[in-house]
């Protein structure tokens, strides 16, 4: 009894159909990696976002003030001892702040070149200060701190410290797309530093692929638990 073959017509059929099952099984293939993808992004943003929150939360049950508040930089000012015994009670030195004591810690959003952004701590290197240079005072002028903080950077004497990168703008609630020009930030409750009694920031984790974009936006805020307004404020 003979055996008849495959005709070119039942060959190219079953190739097809077979080309056609491998692709859809290609697809699922990918579509599950990307999930997982995905998935893991997610659980690295959690993580990540947690720290960050941690952090700024720890820093501000340290805080007595916010000295300088800008969108992309804030200044907070941790005291190593009370207002009423700073300077050992003179009249004139009750204000000083004390860098050998690391009283004065700057946050910053610093732009990358692939254009997104860095959250970095910066801090005073006292090893590297000028034994004429270890003190200075407050002052409720956002602009002194600005131009303070170029002058030690630029004097090479803070640590940075990078908390989290890969960061970008949080989207603006309601919206599904962020502005492309918008950045992260910092929030505050009110921008007078001799009022204002939290510290905050708002930022997304972003991971994208050929067909999806996971936004992880992150809105933390907390409140400055031992809120320490200066003398001079009352001033005002």
């Amino acid at each position: 009894m003979s055996r008849r073959g495959f005709t070119l017509i039942e060959v190219l059929v079953a190739t097809a159909i077979t080309s056609l099952v491998a692709g859809t099984v290609v697809a699922m293939v990918e579509a599950f990696r990307s999930a997982v993808c995905l998935q893991d992004y997610r659980a690295e943003a959690i993580v990540r976002g947690a720290g960050v929150q941690s952090h700024i939360g720890l820093l501000a049950l340290k805080t007595r003030m916010t000295l300088e508040l800008e969108p992309q930089r804030v200044l907070l000012w941790l005291p190593s001892e009370t207002l009423a015994s700073s300077g050992t009670g003179s009249e004139t030195e009750f204000d000083r702040i004390n860098l050998l004591a690391d009283e004065l810690h700057w946050l910053e959003f610093v732009q990358e070149a692939d254009g997104t952004w860095t959250l970095v701590e910066w801090t005073v290197r006292p090893e590297l200060l000028p034994a004429d240079e270890t003190l200075t005072y407050f002052t409720a002028d956002g602009s002194f701190w600005d131009a303070y903080f170029t002058q030690l950077r630029d004097a090479e004497v803070l640590r940075r410290s990078p908390l989290a990168s890969g960061i970008r703008a949080a989207r603006e609630r309601g919206e599904s797309v962020p502005a492309v020009t918008a950045a992260p930030r910092f929030v505050w409750q009110t921008a007078n530093i001799c009022e204002n009694r939290s510290i905050g920031a708002e930022l997304s984790f972003v991971a994208e692929d050929a067909t999806d974009q996971l936004h992880s936006d992150l809105r933390a805020e907390s409140a400055l638990a031992f809120f320490d307004r200066h003398p001079i404020c009352s001033e005002e």
